[in-house]
């Protein structure tokens, strides 16, 4: 069951204003692609979704006990007194994985800087990675393998980690709605590119000379 076909929880909208799309959340987070705040939030929100189940299961046996299809005896009584007992149960667990969900929302939005990183939050690596991917590139998984690469239109191969920093900054961007198989496009936010801009900086310009009183000695040199 994917994201989409699970029962929708209270959270999701909450989550998908922080990290997008759910689907594409957890299609990340099977195939090991997301950072360390990112996974632990798609973990407990599947099992979040997992429990809004339980409880739709349990208020749909509730419903359908209660339609007047059954003769109303002792063991539909017994059977209506088990089926409230388990969806209680059901929503205690569900509201207590959704104060988990919220906590995890949190530590997303903490390790997510708002604005995009100063010169000196870029490392070398960082940068280098990010100039190569200014004329654009591909993530792609290996159909056999399974490995995640991404690749520059130049061919060259950006390392993995670095490239999830850059995407967690905001920096880079891929096109989602393609399979990773077929290969998703990355470019350069405008975040990224004003980062991009932002370290090439002109050399400081000289300090003018002084003005000379006129017939001053010696004369300073004619510009040419």
């Amino acid at each position: 069951m994917t994201a989409r076909e699970s029962p929708a929880t209270a959270l999701d909208a909450a989550i998908e204003q922080v990290v997008g799309d759910l689907t594409v959340l957890h299609h990340d987070h099977l195939r090991g692609l997301l950072l360390a705040e990112r996974a632990a939030l798609a973990a407990v929100h599947r099992e979040l979704m997992n429990a809004e189940g339980a409880v739709a299961y349990h208020r749909n046996v509730l419903k359908r006990l209660s339609s007047g299809s059954y003769p109303v005896d002792a063991p539909l009584l017994d059977r209506l007194r088990r089926t409230v007992h388990d969806l209680a149960q059901a929503t205690a667990a569900r509201d207590r994985l959704q104060e988990g969900v919220a906590a995890a929302l949190e530590a997303v939005k903490a390790a997510a800087p708002a604005l995009a990183p100063a010169d000196d939050e870029l490392t070398v690596h960082d940068f280098a990675a990010l100039l190569s991917l200014a004329g654009g590139g591909t993530m792609r998984e290996h159909l056999l393998t399974h490995r995640v690469s991404v690749r520059t239109v130049q061919g060259r191969l950006i390392d993995l980690p670095a490239f999830q920093r850059l995407e967690s900054h905001g920096l880079v961007t891929r096109d989602t709605s393609r399979a990773l198989t077929v290969g998703q496009p990355v470019a350069l936010t405008d975040t990224g590119r004003t980062a991009l801009l932002g370290t090439r900086r002109p050399p400081a310009m000289a300090t003018p000379l002084p003005a000379r009183p006129a017939g001053a000695w010696p004369a300073q040199a004619r510009q040419h």
